[in-house]
């Protein structure tokens, strides 16, 4: 069994410019085909009323002959001078006969107009349009009306001109459309092309820079244009774009950088022991003590690197109403465990609530007191306080500061980048993730970040979260 052809789809024009085209051409044809409907069929009305008015005051003029006619029935000189041989008289006699009224106004070889059966039903009803008696002739409009004593008088007029008239404009109107859709199609094609070529030039663009031109981008339009402001959103996409692929290669260099210290001082400590290098329960303990550190650091930065991450992804955790104040207690209370030998003080305003995620605001202050150990002498004093700004609906300032050396002026912009470590002689053990960890929490729970400190006068570092409603 031979299986069915495939059915052929239609052809479609694919391109922008061909659809938007094919669609103008449309609408406007339309619109003159509706023009030329509404004027054709003005002009018949109009046409076919003037020729109906003529009717009917040849029909009355007749009649009024016929009525002042002598009793043999002769009509006067006043028919014949009614106009013209376009009109057909004719008047039948109650006994039966017929007579043409003026026959010798009108050729003999027209076609008479085709009577309608029986004449009784269509006296008196109006003018009616009938057709020829034999082939080839026109229509004509005809009147019956009937004249006392005289019998039925039926008045008819030829529609050659009439129609006639019509077919030219007929003709005229489909020159007419014709000629301005022609006249449209290539203006439009003009335009569109002009309007779209940057359009296809950013197109161009495009597939090289999906071919591997990074360094590309599309070269935007007029700015006033709407075509203009999509090249500068896509030339801004795509600056975003590199930003975010640059952040996430050096992200990922520096995290592998970060790694590979710890992997590699598990990795000796193990080769150690392949040696034979690890004899005495002294060395023993310290690989081990070694493997244990490293591996707990590398934990860390696991950790610091899955909340950036998750913080990246999907900010908007569940949030609830978090009190502020006993974060910052049980923060400072576990700082005091760390480091007794420490200084931190509390200050807090009791009702002070946010709305967020309490884990992460407890690892926000909980890296800012360890950037104070990281980074001040031993027993350098730091101050914890959390309060309202003004009234109600006003941010809340989580500060945390401290008498250390500070910051110098160029490292303060780059402090909250990921792996950044201005002074790495006095940064201990830290990853470079403290401080970013602490701004995308903060931006996470639509809040700001602020660092402040010149060398010699401490660090300060404040943080603006919403209150809660």
């Amino acid at each position: 069994m031979t299986p069915p052809a495939p059915r052929r789809r239609p052809v479609r024009p694919r391109s922008l410019r061909g659809r938007l085209l094919i669609a103008l051409l449309a609408l406007v044809a339309v619109a003159l085909l509706a023009l030329d409907a509404v004027v054709y069929t003005a002009l018949s009305s109009d046409l076919m009323h003037r020729t109906d008015v003529t009717l009917r005051a040849v029909r009355q003029r007749v009649t009024q002959q016929l009525r002042q006619a002598a009793p043999d029935g002769r009509l006067g000189n006043d028919v014949r001078l009614l106009g013209a041989s376009e009109f057909y008289l004719q008047l039948r006699r109650t006994d039966g006969t017929v007579r043409d009224l003026v026959p010798q106004l009108r050729d003999p070889d027209d076609a008479a107009p085709r009577m309608p059966a029986p004449l009784s039903r269509v006296r008196g009803t109006g003018v009616l349009t009938v057709g020829p008696a034999a082939a080839g002739g026109p229509d004509y409009r005809l009147l019956v009306d009937r004249v006392p004593g005289r019998g039925t008088l039926i008045a008819a007029t030829p529609l050659d001109q009439v129609q006639g008239t019509l077919r030219q404009v007929l003709i005229v109107e489909a020159t007419a459309t014709g000629g301005v859709l022609v006249l449209l199609g290539a203006a439009g094609l003009w335009v569109l092309r002009r309007g779209l070529r940057p359009l296809e030039a950013m197109a161009r663009d495009a597939d090289a820079i999906a071919s591997g031109d990074r360094a590309g981008q599309v070269a935007p339009a007029d700015d006033d244009t709407e075509v203009g402001r999509l090249g500068l959103a896509l030339n801004t996409m795509l600056a975003v774009e590199r930003t975010t692929q640059d952040r996430l290669r050096r992200f990922v260099a520096d995290a592998s950088h970060e790694l590979r210290t710890p992997v590699t001082a598990v990795l000796g400590y193990a080769d150690l022991h392949h040696q034979g290098a690890v004899g005495t329960p002294e060395q023993r303990e310290r690989v081990m003590h070694g493997i244990t550190t490293e591996a707990l650091r590398m934990q860390r930065l696991v950790d610091d690197l899955l909340l950036l991450a998750r913080l990246d992804g999907a900010p908007a955790r569940g949030r609830s109403a978090v009190d502020l104040p006993t974060i910052a207690r049980d923060a400072v209370s576990a700082a005091r465990v760390v480091d007794p030998h420490g200084s931190v003080s509390l200050h807090t305003e009791d009702g002070t609530t946010v709305h967020g995620d309490a884990e992460h605001l407890r690892r926000v202050v909980d890296n800012l007191l360890a950037n104070v150990r990281n980074h001040t002498s031993p027993g350098t004093p730091a101050r914890v306080s959390v309060r309202a700004d003004g009234p109600a609906a006003a941010p809340v300032t989580l500060t945390v500061a401290d008498d250390g050396p500070g910051i110098p002026d160029a490292l303060l912009p780059r402090v909250f980048d990921r792996f950044y470590r201005g002074d790495p002689a006095h940064s201990g053990d830290g990853s470079g993730l403290g401080l970013a960890i602490v701004a995308a929490v903060a931006h996470a729970h639509d809040g700001t970040v602020d660092i402040a400190g010149a060398p010699g006068e401490g660090t300060t570092v404040t943080v603006r979260l919403p209150e809660a409603h």
